[in-house]
């Protein structure tokens, strides 16, 4: 099966088409240290996800699948856009020259902010209308692929790559905001109820940025 970067939330390691019957020790334990990454990332403990990351590649590492490595890097790389972090490239790039591949290099792209470089076409269907719009600028075009996105985590990963690109509005930032708060996720519902707060004293909304700068501290305590 052609390994295609879509809803890069869901581990891309069970399109490997291998039953939990058959599949090798190394699949099912880097899948497993990855989705713990994953829960841990998003819920701001960050120690222990590295430590769960770090698990993830090197069973990768052992199985000397590159493709699947790329991947994790990639994984890792979306889910730092997601909460407004600068992404670290620098293993997906290194492994990248022994291993390229078309599909991971033009999401690289798109994490990377290089809209204009894309070949649209070659990336995830849900993140093509997405790239068209932050190329454009359009905040209603964007909140409105946005809103197609499916998936929980892409869709955070879909609001991350506007915001850290100065593509948001207050519809944006909510929105995040509440698919943090409905997943749980304690480390991005923190992240952008500040950049909230932010957006509203930049509009002149005193008000509102102190109901939420109160609402963090509420979070906090």
């Amino acid at each position: 099966m052609k390994r295609y970067l879509f809803l890069i939330g869901c581990c891309l390691l069970i399109l490997c088409g291998c039953s939990a019957k058959t599949a090798p020790e190394w699949k099912t334990a880097s899948f497993y240290h990855l989705e713990e990454y994953k829960k841990l990332f998003l819920d701001g403990k960050d120690q222990l996800a590295a430590i769960h990351f770090q698990k993830a590649t090197d069973e990768l590492k052992r199985s000397g699948n590159l493709s699947l490595l790329m991947t994790v890097y990639l994984t890792r790389s979306a889910l730092q856009v997601s909460v407004l972090e600068t992404p670290d490239n620098r293993e997906y790039l290194e492994t990248a020259k022994a291993a390229p591949d078309e599909d991971s290099h033009q999401y690289y792209l798109l994490l990377e902010g290089k809209f204009a470089q894309l070949k649209i076409n070659r990336l995830p269907a849900p993140y093509q209308g997405l790239a068209a719009a932050l190329e454009k600028r359009d905040k209603g075009d964007v909140l409105e692929e946005i809103n197609g996105i499916k998936d929980d985590l892409s869709r955070l990963i879909a609001i991350g790559l506007a915001v850290r690109h100065q593509v948001e509005n207050e519809d944006i930032l909510t929105n995040a905001v509440d698919l943090a708060s409905a997943n749980g996720w304690r480390k991005p519902l923190l992240v952008y109820l500040d950049r909230l707060k932010s957006f509203y004293l930049k509009s002149h909304e005193p008000d509102k940025a102190e109901k939420i700068r109160l609402k963090i501290e509420l979070l906090k305590s």
